[in-house]
């Protein structure tokens, strides 16, 4: 009987010194957790806490483009939104649907705009100087209104425009045609 009482007090102290070990090794060589990711990457803040400013319209640059040149009616056109952090300082920006907007004109008729059929969800962002964020957007090729009405008629063949404006900084229009069948 002692010696199992023997062997736990053992066990113990062998568990103990390889956990203060491995503690140790943590403090001096690093932690055994993935490495932060590089200061370029977008990041998101945590909850909370007290940091960076909003960035300003000289912090961003947002660029758009489009999948394809030419959609049919009733295909989807896919954008992907490109913003990039060109500041001095760590800032913060809503790229989400309730901080970004597309919108799709033709002429002065505006078309379609991702703001109105869409919740406005936020996806705050924490950007680094040099700092890059990648999103989509798709246009299903049809016509939307503020507070989502039904019914409205389709978009026909022609030539449209599409812009992104995150914050306050737009991007250059992007043009693409649409056409039937």
């Amino acid at each position: 009987m002692r010696w199992v009482v023997v062997l736990a007090l053992l066990a113990a102290v062998v568990t103990g010194v390889v956990l203060g070990v491995a503690a140790l090794l943590r403090t001096v060589g690093g932690s055994d957790e993935e490495p932060a990711p590089p200061a370029a990457e977008a990041t998101e803040p945590e909850p909370g806490a007290e940091g960076p400013a909003d960035c300003t319209a000289d912090d961003l640059r947002v660029a758009l483009a489009a999948d394809a040149p030419t959609y049919a009616v009733g295909s989807t056109a896919d954008f992907s939104v490109t913003l990039v952090h060109v500041g001095e300082a760590p800032c913060t920006v809503d790229a989400g649907p309730a901080g970004r907007e597309l919108v799709v004109t033709s002429g002065s008729d505006r078309v379609w705009a991702s703001s109105d059929c869409t919740p406005p969800e936020s996806r705050m962002l924490l950007l680094s100087p040099g700092g890059e964020d990648v999103s989509s957007v798709a246009w299903a090729t049809d016509r939307s209104a503020p507070e989502c009405p039904a019914d409205l008629p389709v978009p026909g063949a022609g030539t449209y425009q599409a812009v992104v404006t995150v914050g306050d900084v737009t991007s250059e229009p992007v043009v693409l045609q649409v056409t039937v069948g």
